[in-house]
């Protein structure tokens, strides 16, 4: 057996470079306690497991530009992570439908 120690939360030491994340939930603002803030929590899968994701803002404003205001639009579509210089980017991943073809962006 291999044991799962990567946590609930997306993040740096959670997620390796590539990772495709799917959003499977909307999100909702909650306080967190440690940090003593709201904070705006996604649900989402990495593989089989469904974790918590807290955008930063550049984060949000990117899964916005890409997927629509309304976080309700965002179920079902996918992200892939990326690490540079020791933080986690994301990039969306948007599939564009043209007749007869499927473009595929950010992946």
């Amino acid at each position: 057996m291999i044991p799962d120690f990567s946590g609930d939360f997306i993040n740096f030491a959670s997620t390796s470079n590539s990772d495709i994340i799917e959003i499977i939930g909307e999100g909702k603002v909650e306080y967190n306690e440690a940090l003593k803030k709201d904070i705006y929590n996604i649900q989402v899968r990495k593989g089989n497991k469904t974790m918590t994701y807290s955008p930063s803002n550049i984060a949000g404003k990117e899964l916005q530009a890409a997927f629509g205001m309304d976080d309700k639009a965002w179920i079902g579509q996918k992200f892939t992570v990326l690490h540079a210089q020791g933080k986690m980017l994301i990039s969306p991943i948007v599939v564009v439908a043209v007749p007869n073809k499927v473009l595929v962006a950010g992946s």
